[in-house]
């Protein structure tokens, strides 16, 4: 796909630059503010794809929504838009928040629950998996997923641990039908 090398080329850059800068940790948390903004904005994914939107217009915006961020990721943003290459900016983001966590050694574990967990839970939750994968610094997202209807789903690279209420009545359906 070519969307994702070219993703992979602006994120490696922006990555080496921001080491060279000794930079990482802001640029790091501003890519955090820009993955999060476009995972919860289908209208700034749209404004990033639209080619009627004008540059200008374009840069305007993007500036108003990441004022607080540092002034290398602006002039980043800026840069994408005047190669028009913005409908990549997701997925740089995404990259060079991988790429950090490649470098730091840490892994990132996804635990999908019928309802939000406290953040005891997810502490609790978090020990369990380090524990469980013999790995010392995971990251741990929650995901809410109703249809699980109770227990948990834990997912980790290609891993998946299946301990959800949807799934132990999905196996007894199977022994139901099958005996």
């Amino acid at each position: 796909m070519a969307s994702s090398r070219i993703a992979s080329r602006y994120s490696k850059s922006l990555f080496d630059l921001a080491i060279q800068e000794n930079k990482i940790e802001q640029i790091k948390a501003d890519m955090h503010l820009i993955d999060s903004m476009c995972k919860s904005s289908a209208d700034l994914i749209i404004l990033l794809k639209n080619p009627i939107v004008k540059a200008e217009d374009k840069k305007a915006i993007m500036l108003k929504l990441i004022n607080e961020t540092d002034k290398f990721t602006q002039d980043f943003i800026l840069l994408l838009i005047d190669k028009k290459r913005e409908e990549e900016l997701p997925y740089i983001a995404s990259q060079f928040i991988s790429s950090y966590n490649q470098m730091k050694g840490i892994s990132l574990a996804t635990v999908v629950s019928a309802v939000p967990l406290s953040d005891k839970n997810l502490s609790q939750m978090q020990s369990y998996v380090e524990q469980l994968l013999n790995q010392s610094d995971i990251q741990l997202q929650n995901e809410v997923d109703p249809r699980i209807i109770g227990g948990v789903i834990v997912k980790y690279e290609d891993k998946l641990l299946d301990k959800s209420v949807s799934k132990e009545l999905r196996e007894i359906r199977k022994q139901l039908i099958y005996n």
